[in-house]
């Protein structure tokens, strides 16, 4: 009984120790936000992809399915917009388009309503600048 209740009072001194209020990634700190990610590709040929994942473990929601997950791996063909359930600090994004022929791909990324992210990037594979582009955000450090 006593290594039982020894074991106890070690486990709750350890979780009063090692937690803190700045521990929780449900409290926002100041430099947390709610992020939407808007991929937009154009072209006849253009397929479009989105990887995009969090380090605070909030789901991440499709706007337009309405699914939502850890982490996105979609594929689309003109557009797709993905928002964060939660306050996140370590976020990362890639969006692609790939094809054949002319394309071009925008993304956009925004923190509770403002924007931090707003590149676009075209191809041609006929004059050399291959069949895919990408645009790639993070907050996460290296």
């Amino acid at each position: 009984m006593k290594k039982y209740f020894a074991t106890l009072l070690a486990a709750v001194s350890l979780l009063t120790v090692s937690c803190s209020k700045d521990d929780d990634p449900t409290t926002g700190s100041s430099d947390a936000g709610v992020y939407r990610i808007t991929i937009e590709v154009s072209g006849t040929d253009a397929k479009g992809f989105a990887h995009i994942t969090n380090l605070d473990k909030f789901n991440i929601r499709n706007e337009k399915t309405g699914d939502s997950s850890l982490s996105i791996d979609d594929e689309f063909t003109t557009s797709a917009s993905y928002v964060t359930e939660g306050k996140v600090k370590e976020i990362a994004a890639q969006g692609m388009v790939h094809s054949n022929e002319k394309a071009s791909v925008r993304m956009k990324v925004t923190k509770d309503g403002k924007t931090v992210f707003d590149e676009s990037k075209s191809i041609d594979p006929e004059t050399g600048t291959g069949k895919i582009g990408e645009l790639r955000f993070t907050t996460i450090s290296q």
